[in-house]
């Protein structure tokens, strides 16, 4: 009874994708789409993909994909493949999360007791949270080869302008006491949440090696 449940509740939220503008610097350089949908009663896959335009190539090239395996409950990790391309930067990472927890990568097996999480799952986990302002969430990101826990804080609440509409939204902001960098390789993300029960990611500022990328929401399609 309680997995019928759990697949009626799913079925009501995915699938789902989200299309933004990509931009840079006020400019539109190309476009992002996060898509989800119900792998079965205990998983949901997510898969991003952000790719600048053709222009926007000849200066600074980007072509990230990232498909996750996540547990339908709370969306921590089960398995995620990323293939990364910024500008003269590449890399390709696949790991899976076994029943203990562990990082298996390329018949390698790192110890870990933690729940573990992409920066997009973390959006997703979030999406399920009240996010009170001032709340503050602890998670441990998964990046390339390394596992680096973060804070997330529910900031304030603002109004943004996107190309789907206006938006009243709550901002939410990560940050790590050990005053290093968040995400590696994925970059300092900053979420704008719709201040509504489906809280949709309205905005996402993400920093990379060049300066801040900023996805706004276009369409959602349900």
């Amino acid at each position: 009874m309680k997995k019928i449940i759990i697949i009626i509740i799913l079925s009501l939220l995915f699938p789902e994708k989200f299309i933004y503008s990509l931009g840079f610097k006020f400019i539109n350089v190309g476009e992002a789409v996060i898509s989800s949908n119900i792998k079965n009663e205990n998983e949901i896959r997510i898969n991003t993909i952000i790719a600048s335009n053709k222009f926007f190539d000849k200066l600074y090239k980007l072509r990230d994909e990232v498909d996750l395996v996540v547990d339908s409950k709370d969306f921590s990790l089960k398995k995620i493949d990323k293939n990364v391309l910024e500008g003269t930067w590449k890399k390709q990472y696949n790991a899976e999360i076994d029943s203990d927890f562990n990082i298996v990568s390329k018949n390698k097996v790192t110890q870990n007791d933690k729940l573990l999480f992409d920066p997009i799952s973390v959006v997703y986990n979030l999406r399920t949270q009240d996010l009170k302002i001032g709340d503050k969430y602890e998670f441990n990101i998964l990046g390339i080869d390394e596992v680096r826990p973060i804070v997330i804080e529910v900031k304030k609440i603002e109004t943004v302008k996107v190309p789907a509409g206006k938006y009243k939204c709550k901002k939410v902001v990560p940050y790590s006491n050990d005053g290093k960098s968040i995400f590696k390789e994925n970059g300092y993300m900053t979420v704008w949440f719709s201040n509504d029960t489906r809280k949709i990611p309205v905005q996402i500022v993400q920093k990379t090696n060049i300066g801040n990328i900023t996805l706004k929401l276009k369409k959602i399609i349900p």
